[in-house]
């Protein structure tokens, strides 16, 4: 009973992880990167916060097995840290980047894990971050214990940095939510150095697993997958309140012309970006209009509520495609078709006449380009 009350916060915190452990299995029943890293997260950090507890508990006992049961607790627990801060960042830079090959060729962030692992096998020969007394069992910190603890703490300072370097290749929101993801282990380890009996610094990393489940894997359908940008569920259901609320807007529809040409020619991957990539600069064109949106395929939508030059604001886009290196996205064409709301007008009356307007567009360019 006095370890239960002792390690309460641990228990609590792995049926946390039990819960969304479960929800993620149930919710994303197809295997992706991202979901492989969260679960790669929840099991090393479920594991870390059952043998932060035996660390504790074969400290000083006496029967056969202890030592080495002392001992291994203490190895793997120093190792982990690593291991689910190289996860956390895995899972960080492919939201950002979509790019598994990249995470490979940076060995998932790991690497700090294997120099650790390194450091404690010699550690059991030298002992530089802990011993344990044979004779008693008794776990003694060493002098250069600071080192781990110095590698944790630049570790995900790094990630807060990484966040902010790539904060304009993903949605504000995210960044957010990136920080506080890693700023809480920072806070937890703080918070149990300074009070050596409450054990926090495991469980801090379990509320930013947590945060980052609510606010980026638990978008229902309001979101599209692959850009982040609305869904088409969310823009029929944003302009239904607009017309509810008698409110006056237009809508821009737009599809990209040449989409598949990408996909032949350099791949889906590349032709994701592009989409991805499209619906960042759509974004940064029309702000503050809210309701930026993917329909499906190569079809975006923008909900207009404010005045806005529509010459000067299709200008603007090209002019940030333009700004990138990728030649691609650099060369991009697109076709729109802009149509304000009537009175009585319904949801779908009001895409069809954008969508007629687009096809004029889209002819106008292949009857331009074949020339």
């Amino acid at each position: 009973m006095e370890y239960l009350v002792q390690f309460q916060l641990n228990i609590y915190a792995l049926i946390i992880l039990a819960i969304l452990y479960v929800a993620i299995i149930v919710r994303f029943q197809v295997n992706h990167i991202e979901k492989k890293l969260i679960e790669g997260v929840i099991l090393f950090l479920g594991l870390a916060i059952i043998v932060e507890p035996l660390t504790w508990i074969f400290d000083g006992t006496s029967f056969f097995g202890a030592y080495f049961l002392e001992y291994s607790t203490n190895f793997i627990l120093l190792l982990f840290a690593p291991i689910i801060a190289g996860l956390m960042l895995s899972y960080v830079d492919y939201y950002i980047f979509k790019d598994s090959k990249r995470l490979s060729k940076r060995y998932y962030y790991l690497w700090p894990a294997l120099l650790l692992f390194i450091l404690l096998v010699i550690n059991i020969f030298y002992p530089i971050f802990f011993s344990i007394d044979k004779a008693t069992n008794v776990y003694k910190v060493e002098n250069l214990i600071w080192i781990q603890y110095l590698m944790i703490v630049l570790y995900y300072l790094y990630m807060i940095v990484f966040s902010l370097i790539n904060r304009k290749k993903t949605f504000r929101h995210a960044i957010v939510i990136f920080f506080v993801f890693f700023s809480l282990p920072l806070f937890g380890m703080v918070i149990q150095l300074a009070f050596s009996d409450f054990f926090f610094s495991w469980t801090s990393i379990v509320l930013g697993v947590l945060v980052i489940y609510i606010f980026l894997e638990s978008t229902s359908g309001e979101r599209d997958y692959l850009t982040k940008l609305y869904s088409r569920q969310s823009y029929e259901k944003y302009v239904l309140h607009l017309i509810d609320r008698e409110k006056p807007f237009s809508i821009l529809f737009i599809d990209l012309d040449n989409l598949k040409g990408i996909n032949d020619k350099l791949g889906h991957f590349r032709g994701d970006q592009v989409l991805v990539e499209f619906g960042r600069t759509l974004i940064k064109t029309f702000k503050p209009n809210p309701m930026v949106s993917r329909l499906a395929g190569d079809e975006f939508t923008v909900v207009v509520e404010n005045e806005t030059d529509l010459d000067s604001a299709i200008t603007e886009v090209y002019k940030i495609l333009e700004s990138y290196n990728d030649e691609a996205i650099k060369t991009l064409q697109f076709s729109y078709g802009y149509q304000a709301y009537e009175e009585k007008m319904t949801v779908d009356e009001l895409y069809v006449k954008a969508d007629k307007k687009m096809y004029i567009k889209k002819e106008e360019h292949r009857t331009k380009y074949s020339k």
